[in-house]
């Protein structure tokens, strides 16, 4: 007697029955499918100035929203508690600000120092360069006149120019560095930033004060019956709980990296340590980006107080170290397995991302990931998609227990015991 396939096994046919049937699909459906997907890409780019605020509002709204239950079991109403979230958020990132006041102060005091070193290392550095560019352009016409078959005739050497004899260029009617031009762009774009930051909380506050009322407009839209209502609700609960969950992994280990960036600086000698390590916690929510950005200053700001490349490298190597070790792979590997994404998925999501909406797709594109796949994993015809996108079901290992811990919840398992039926 052969034996009975077990439920697993007959999952994993079923699945790999559904791609085949995919795959095996006409030729002209499958380039209606392309075309869709192909305008669903220039939509999101050409829509990106409404999308970015609306999906970092949607975001944040989910991520908040466990603040403003607790000050609702705290007899609070519910949009009082709403605006003192909301208010919270500008009062924590004023706080930020100031307390960065008094390093940014000093720095800017050591700035015109700092750039006069800076200006004479670049032309001692162009000093050198331009010779050993003489010394190649010597060497690459001696080897043109021998490729030519001239012999016996000594390569001619370009003439130098002697300061006296060289002639003056005149002044450029430009500045060298636009100064003006950059502070005026700069503002804008920060008023332009503020601006948007201002429209996301009005956007994060309706949605806080009304998410019941949204919640269930929501289920009255998508389910009939009501086993669909229930799909509907844990659909939503699940997208908050993931979200949730990256949130908290990126501030921890934004926390953790800016610690040990103070520390390493301390004991690498730099002043303001304690600045350079909030502004590194700070630039790593927009990822790889972020830790260009910090290194490279670091670099700089290493080689303008010590006067040497080579500290300058290692405060710039070890810098990069530190965010390639806890802020590249340990926050991908911790996000991917608190939304049950692939570290791979992960990965070219934020590729994706950051193509269509450039830094805020950076920082947004694991959360958008996330959604995606809870919405494929409790609609039946997606179901394939969810399960590429996903992780192999495996018992909550320690990261797992850990981070809901930190969230002070439940697993999903023991919130949820029995599995959901998924909407045809």
């Amino acid at each position: 007697m052969p034996a009975e396939p077990t439920s697993s096994s007959a999952a994993q046919e079923a699945l790999h029955g559904t791609l085949l049937d995919g795959l095996r699909q006409p030729a002209w459906r499958v380039a209606m499918v392309l075309v869709a997907i192909g305008g669903t890409l220039v939509f999101l780019q050409w829509a990106r100035a409404f999308l970015v605020p609306f999906t970092l509002g949607v975001v944040l709204a989910f991520a908040l929203n466990p603040l403003v239950v607790w000050l609702r079991r705290c007899h609070v109403p519910r949009p009082v508690a709403a605006g003192v979230v909301v208010l919270g958020l500008w009062i924590g990132g004023a706080v930020l600000v100031f307390g960065m006041q008094d390093g940014v102060s000093a720095m800017a005091d050591r700035l015109p120092v700092a750039v006069e070193r800076m200006a004479q290392a670049v032309d001692g550095m162009r000093g050198h360069m331009g010779g050993a560019f003489d010394k190649v352009r010597e060497v690459t016409v001696a080897l043109e006149h021998a490729a030519e078959g001239v012999q016996g005739k000594p390569a001619p050497v370009p003439a130098r120019r002697s300061p006296a004899t060289a002639p003056v260029e005149p002044p450029s009617a430009q500045p060298v560095l636009p100064l003006r031009e950059f502070l005026w762009t700069g503002s804008a774009n920060l008023f332009a930033l503020a601006g948007q930051l201002v429209v996301v909380s009005f956007l994060v506050y309706f949605l806080l004060a009304s998410g019941q009322a949204l919640k269930r407009k929501w289920v009255r839209a998508v389910g009939h019956t009501l086993s669909e209502k229930k799909r509907a609700v844990r659909m939503m609960a699940v997208i908050g709980t993931q979200i949730q969950y990256s949130l908290l992994v990126l501030f921890a280990t934004n926390i953790v990296l800016g610690v040990l960036t103070t520390v390493a600086f301390v004991l690498l000698g730099m002043e303001d340590a304690a600045v350079w390590g909030l502004a590194t916690a700070v630039l790593h929510f927009v990822p790889y980006l972020g830790s260009v950005v910090i290194a490279v200053a670091s670099g700089i700001g290493a080689y303008l107080q010590m006067g040497a490349w080579s500290d300058a490298l290692v405060v710039a190597g070890v810098t990069l170290l530190l965010a390639t070790l806890v802020g590249t792979l340990l926050v991908t590997w911790l996000q991917s397995r608190a939304s049950k994404l692939d570290p791979c998925v992960v990965y070219i999501g934020l590729l994706l991302w950051g193509w269509l909406w450039g830094l805020w797709g950076l920082l947004l594109g694991t959360s958008i990931t996330a959604m995606i796949k809870v919405v494929c994993d409790h609609v039946d015809r997606l179901r394939p998609l969810g399960t590429l996108l996903g992780t192999t079901d495996a018992p909550a290992g320690m990261s797992q227990r850990l981070l809901d811990r930190l969230r002070g919840g439940r697993t999903e398992h023991s919130q949820h015991p029995q599995r959901s039926h998924r909407l045809r």
